[in-house]
C-alpha cells in the first residue's frame, strides 16, 4: 500500500515571513498560517494555526512578496521534527513543507510559485544543518 502525506490550506499569513539560509547556503522561509473553520452549532469560527515552511528560489519570492494579512494557499506535505527545550522536555514541531505556494492578494489573481527539482529534494529532506526555532 502506498501512503499519501499531502496537505492544501488556504488562510492568512499570521506575521510576516521569515527568511533564513543554511549553512550550506539554502534559503528557507517560515511563515504562520491561520485557517478558520466555521462551527455552525455556535455561529462562530474556529481558528488553526498551522507553520509552513518553502525553500529555495521560491523561499526569497515569498519572502519578498508576502506581508501579514495576505491570503495565500498552499499545497505541500507534513513533517516533524524532534527536539529538546532548553528544560531537557522533547518536544514535537508540525510542518507544512510547501511543493507549491499561490499568491492571492493580486486583485484575486492567482500567482503559483513552485518549487525547482532542487528545492524539492531539500524539502523532503532538509540538510543537517537546519533546525526549528
Amino acid at each position: 500500500m502506498n501512503d499519501i502525506n499531502r496537505i492544501l490550506l488556504l488562510g492568512r499569513l499570521g506575521a510576516d515571513p521569515i527568511m533564513r539560509e543554511t549553512q550550506s547556503g539554502i534559503k528557507v522561509t517560515s511563515f504562520s498560517l491561520a485557517t478558520d473553520l466555521f462551527l455552525k452549532t455556535k455561529n462562530a469560527s474556529e481558528t488553526t494555526w498551522h507553520r509552513v515552511v518553502v525553500w529555495g528560489k521560491p523561499a526569497e519570492k515569498c519572502h519578498e512578496e508576502l506581508k501579514k494579512g495576505m491570503p495565500v494557499f498552499i499545497e505541500g506535505k507534513m513533517k516533524s521534527k524532534k527536539f529538546e527545550d532548553k528544560e531537557g522536555e522533547t518536544r514535537y514541531v508540525y510542518e507544512a513543507h510547501a511543493d507549491q505556494v499561490r499568491f492571492l492578494h493580486r486583485n484575486l489573481n492567482l500567482k503559483t510559485t513552485f518549487l525547482d527539482q532542487e528545492s524539492v529534494a531539500d524539502a523532503i529532506d532538509p540538510p543537517q544543518d537546519f533546525a526549528p526555532q
